[in-house]
């Protein structure tokens, strides 16, 4: 089964690979918008968690993902550490087992997760030594350990589990080494900085131990790796978690970069601990199953597609109910490979965090708290320029989050009170909630409990959490025909309308309400049930069998000097392999555009017209179009 869907069809087709078509190539087009050229494509597959329990690797979804990546071409696996459970030699025979039947599909790149520093230094570099390719670049002291590789256009560090603090001079001077060699960047650990679960911030920063000098080291750095991998735009990749999770990290003091948490595939779930950081974290996607609902659990495939400057995203699940090896591939002889999560961007793009239309009236918006898609004008090198106009967040996903406490251990804990560990909590990771600084999360996120008594804790309360989205308006040059550069339109159709209980749980949006203090408005209601907009999405974690996204108006700038009325507006096809109008000509408006054309058509085009859409001639010449679906668009002849 080989899964092309949305814009990997344009992959596949050539529209983004510079492979162009014998038109777009030809004479006729001399003096057209310039061409692609070639760029390789590499495919990079990720393997979650492998342990497996007891003294054991978790064979079975191990090879069902290594088969998924096989039929998808994968090149290159980055394998997020935990191989196995308790690092035995038998253990990685196991896994040993299962890597040695695709040594010839892919390079693999291994690192150390808080499982396999259980066992001995030799036993990992007899295992996994040879699978590093001979021009990675070793970090000082810890060969095989903490490394860097660069493969096309990508460089790829890996730093094993516990390394994170000592290892940021190295990291720097692999991204600053590389940075202009590279179009893309990608982190790769076992831990996650901030995740869901656990998270190095969480753990070194926030509850640092005097005693640790990992966690003193830590909170050395810790804001200058999120300013680095802001500022460079990378893709941080971990494990660790046992649940899929993809997030926005602020920068230290501006930007933002991705975490991917991988997924499961281990023979154990986890559940939601602590949710959304909210302070430095904006969650666009999650899945959760701890196993204890109905007795399966996920086995998690994603895959990064490179191109050029482009990269496309898709994430997939299939549920399970093995618990050994010994149960055989059970669903995972056959599986269905279900989309849960997906974007494709340039890095010439301009990034929008889409908050959900579940935010209370009359809350102070504190700047960033916008439901609407609606942009500023997105400008490409080759001078041309489009923006959202118009929009809401109505679809968007809802999960839940589980009670959590701690407290100081003195003589240990680097906070001296649970008053100071609160505190910390709420410099790194939380918003204490106020009129002018709503926690839309909670309004008590981390509270003081049985204060003053033997019993005092620090609780991060249990609460309610909706997704955001990040919507990305990116440039990639003119390709098959087009007129000019082509705008992907992506963040959108990602989200599908489920609420995910803490253990994994299918609850109702329309029905059920969230946990107490979780409206977002500083009162003690939960969020409140939410209708979504009918017809539009399946609310089954399936993206690719929704029919219909949010509404939301693009508009799309004439360039300087071009004809607007020998051009049209056109969105790739994916089932045809061409371009495909968004209106027919007599369908296009000569007025701007106005709100009430999210819902009804302009008075002068027909009541036939499929969508509202416009021709604008006054002022700068532009397209706009009322659309449900994101994808890849650009200026064609008319």
């Amino acid at each position: 089964m080989f899964i092309r869907t949305g814009l990997v069809c344009l992959l596949a087709a050539g529209l983004l690979t510079g492979c162009l078509s014998s038109e777009s190539s030809s004479s006729s087009d001399a003096g057209g918008p310039p061409v692609a050229p070639e760029a390789p494509t590499l495919r990079v597959g990720i393997i979650p968690d492998t342990q497996g329990g007891g003294q054991n690797a978790s064979v079975m979804p191990m090879r069902a993902l290594m088969e998924f990546y096989r039929e998808q071409d994968v090149d290159l696996l980055l394998i997020v550490g935990d191989l196995s459970e308790e690092a035995t030699p038998a253990e990685y025979a196991q896994w040993r087992s299962v890597v040695d039947d695709y040594r010839d599909d892919f390079v693999m790149l291994p690192l150390q997760g808080n499982h396999d520093i259980k066992g001995t230094d030799q036993d990992w570099y007899d295992n996994v030594s040879d699978l590093i390719p001979d021009d990675a670049i070793q970090m000082a002291g810890q060969t095989d350990k903490n490394y860097a590789l660069v493969r096309d256009n990508v460089l790829i560090v890996t730093v094993s589990y516990g390394q994170i603090p000592f290892a940021y001079d190295f990291v720097r001077e692999m991204i600053e080494t590389y940075r202009d060699q590279v179009d893309h960047i990608i982190v790769s650990s076992h831990n996650t900085m901030v995740g869901s679960r656990y998270g190095n911030i969480r753990e070194r920063a926030v509850e640092a131990y005097d005693t640790s000098a990992g966690d003193q080291q830590f909170l050395l750095v810790h804001e200058d790796y999120r300013q680095l991998f802001a500022d460079n735009d990378v893709i941080y990749v971990a494990g660790h978690e046992h649940q899929y999770l993809r997030s926005l990290i602020s920068g230290y003091y501006g930007g933002h970069y991705t975490e991917l948490v991988s997924g499961n595939a281990s023979y154990k779930g986890y559940d939601s601990r602590y949710g959304e950081s909210e302070l430095i974290q904006q969650v666009v996607m999650t899945k959760i199953n701890d196993g204890s609902v109905d007795g399966t659990l996920d086995v998690n495939a994603s895959i990064l597609t490179f191109n050029g400057t482009l990269v496309d995203y898709r994430s997939y699940y299939e549920s399970h109910t093995i618990r050994s090896n010994e149960d055989g591939m059970r669903e995972l002889a056959t599986p269905d490979w279900k989309l849960i999560d997906r974007f494709t961007r340039s890095a010439e793009r301009c990034d929008k965090i889409v908050f959900p239309a579940s935010i209370p009236a009359g809350n102070q918006l504190n700047m960033t708290h916008d439901k609407s898609y609606r942009t500023s004008l997105c400008v490409a090198g080759s001078g041309e320029a489009a923006r959202i106009l118009d929009g809401e967040n109505r679809i968007f996903n809802r999960y839940d989050t589980r009670t959590r406490t701690t407290s100081v251990e003195p003589g240990v804990s680097t906070a001296q009170s649970n008053s100071a560990l609160a505190a910390r909590y709420y410099r790194w990771l939380h918003i204490p909630h106020a009129s002018y600084n709503p926690n839309l999360n909670n309004s008590q996120r981390v509270r003081l409990i049985n204060a003053g008594t033997e019993d005092e804790e620090v609780e991060i309360r249990q609460t309610t959490i909706d997704l955001k989205k990040q919507v990305s308006l990116s440039w990639v040059a003119a390709r098959e025909g087009a007129k000019s550069a082509v705008l992907l339109v992506s963040g959108i159709q990602g989200q599908d309308g489920t609420y995910n209980g803490a253990r994994g749980a299918q609850k109702s949006l329309a029905v059920d309400t969230g946990f107490a203090g979780s409206y977002g408005d500083g009162s003690e209601l939960g969020k409140q049930p939410y209708l979504l907009p009918e017809g539009r999405v399946n609310s089954n974690w399936t993206l690719d069998d929704d029919s219909r996204g949010d509404d939301f108006v693009l508009q799309f700038n004439v360039p300087s000097g071009a004809d607007a009325s020998s051009l049209q507006l056109a969105r790739w096809n994916d089932a045809e392999g061409s371009w495909e109008p968004v209106v027919a000509a007599e369908c296009l408006s000569a007025l701007d555009y106005d709100s009430s054309y999210l819902t009804s058509l302009p008075a002068d085009v027909g009541a036939e017209c499929s969508t509202a859409a416009g021709l604008v001639s006054v002022g700068t010449p532009h397209f706009w179009v009322r659309l449900d679906r994101e994808g890849a668009f650009a200026l064609i002849d008319r």
